[in-house]
């Protein structure tokens, strides 16, 4: 029985490391050995799932999951991002950027600064993250590859993203753009856990889907899903504790 996803908001499961080489594109390798991965289907309905969509638990996968690389180059391209403040982003869109509209909304409590708003403490963490006067900027923390753009408004109390640039190549499937960058904000700068998108495209299959949750998202994902992720009610209420 594999642990349950409920566990995340316990403790980080204690299962051994598995090594894997991972790519900056957004990939990951098998692992040496070829056991099945650790991941399971859980519909939406399932007393074990948190969510109220139907996904794959990955927790205990990526959770073990270590990232290699026989690239020197990407080993000092990490290394040297770390010290980066994200300010060579600045006024700077994605190559060959393509504009998709969205509006998305977030709450704002108090004033934000200009900065990092998430950056990659190993090579688990796959994203950097920064805010520079009306736009963030979505950076791979192995690389240093700039993602995407969004442009947005400050409200009173919310955050509302109003225009996106992605490569012409990622706005092919703009949809997925949206849920991409909204999970993003939601699990990188805000600290929440919520299910991470996957691209139509993708195979309905667990071992392809582990392997590109972790190259997406690394450690920070928990449970994938090809639902939409953009909504509020996303999450269970959580179960109420047990009397004593």
């Amino acid at each position: 029985m594999f642990k349950s996803i409920f566990d995340l908001f316990r403790s980080k499961p204690a299962a051994p490391p598995v090594t894997a080489q991972a790519s900056p594109a957004g990939t990951a390798e098998p692992p040496a050995a070829a056991a099945p991965l650790p991941i399971r289907w859980l519909g939406k309905d399932d007393p074990r799932n948190p969510f109220t969509v139907g996904g794959y638990d990955c927790l205990t996968f990526v959770s073990t999951m270590i990232s290699t690389t026989s690239d020197e180059r990407i080993a000092t391209s990490f290394t040297a991002l770390r010290a980066s403040l994200g300010q060579e982003y600045v006024g700077t869109l994605p190559q060959d950027a393509v504009e998709i509209e969205s509006r998305l909304v977030y709450p704002l409590k108090g004033a934000i600064a200009d900065g990092a708003l998430f950056k990659a403490q190993q090579m688990e963490d796959k994203w950097d993250l920064y805010l520079y006067g009306d736009r963030l900027y979505f950076v791979r923390s192995w690389t240093g590859a700039l993602t995407y753009v969004a442009g947005f408004v400050i409200t009173s109390d919310h955050l509302i993203i109003e225009r996106l640039w992605a490569s012409r190549e990622q706005a092919g499937d703009p949809q997925y753009v949206l849920r991409q960058l909204d999970y993003l904000v939601k699990s990188h700068a805000l600290g929440r856990r919520l299910p991470h998108p996957l691209p139509d495209h993708l195979e309905r299959d667990t071992q392809a889907i582990g392997l590109f949750s972790f190259g997406q998202y690394g450690r920070r994902c928990c449970f994938g899903t090809f639902e939409d992720t953009v909504r509020d009610d996303i999450a269970k209420p959580r179960p109420a504790p047990a009397q004593a």
